[in-house]
């Protein structure tokens, strides 16, 4: 596969990854509390390095079981096609409307997640990876991408070089508060506040949407996929 497209499609991944309602929510958080560049910079870093850990790691399991994973392959189509099943009855899950008296058991989740701010540093950065690995959106992209840079035959230095391209990627929205932050405090503080709340009240429609955007994405690289293998078969 051309490293463009790789690179093409692994930023496609990596922006669906960073757009993770609940990690975004935590870094506002520990942007508006005490210490908020050492926390929420130590948080990010823990996210990046999650990520670059779950990437290699799946592309080591993925060779072990020498699983082919070029453009058409069996494999790649199978699991495009199962990813977006997945992330389809999870964005419907999302969307559909509760029923009067439903007990939401997400509700107040803001408030869990300013004690987890309130974590020992340490502790704290353990939060990343099961985040990361706890979300079933996030586990298919990450095999996505796994997939993406298994199935281009690259070289080693090439294939380190994607992994941290996609780490970076996905940690964007980590990161750029943070940034923004640094440049103006004053300005961003009161738009942290804002965004803090719009995630709180519409988490499930951010989710839900994610979802199903990312179920049609992965359709449609399924299909066009399968018709390379029945091509090629």
């Amino acid at each position: 596969m051309p490293i463009i497209r790789t690179i093409t499609e692994l930023t496609a991944c990596g922006l669906a990854v960073a757009l993770s309602p609940l990690d975004i929510a935590l870094v506002f958080l520990l942007l508006l509390g005490a210490t908020p560049f050492l926390r929420s910079g130590l948080f990010s870093l823990a996210w990046f390095f999650s990520n670059s850990a779950a990437i290699a790691l799946l592309l080591t399991v993925g060779r072990s079981l020498t699983l082919s994973m070029e453009r058409g392959s069996v494999q790649q189509v199978g699991l495009d096609l199962f990813a977006a099943g997945a992330l389809l009855a999870l964005g419907i899950r999302e969307l559909d409307p509760k029923p009067e008296g439903y007990e939401d058991l997400s509700e107040g989740w803001i408030h869990k997640l300013e004690k987890v701010g309130q974590l020992p540093l340490l502790v704290m950065m353990l939060v990343a990876p099961l985040t990361l690995l706890l979300s079933p959106d996030n586990l298919f992209l990450l095999a996505k991408g796994a997939a993406l840079v298994q199935g281009g035959n690259y070289e080693t230095s090439s294939e380190i070089g994607l992994i941290i391209y996609f780490s970076l990627i996905s940690s964007l929205f980590l990161l750029l508060p943070i940034l923004l932050l640094l440049v103006g405090r004053q300005q961003v503080l009161p738009l942290l506040q804002k965004g803090k709340q719009l995630i709180e009240d519409r988490s499930s429609l951010i989710l839900g949407g994610l979802s199903l955007g990312l179920a049609v994405y992965l359709a449609w690289q399924g299909w066009t996929g399968l018709g390379n293998f029945q091509i090629i078969t």
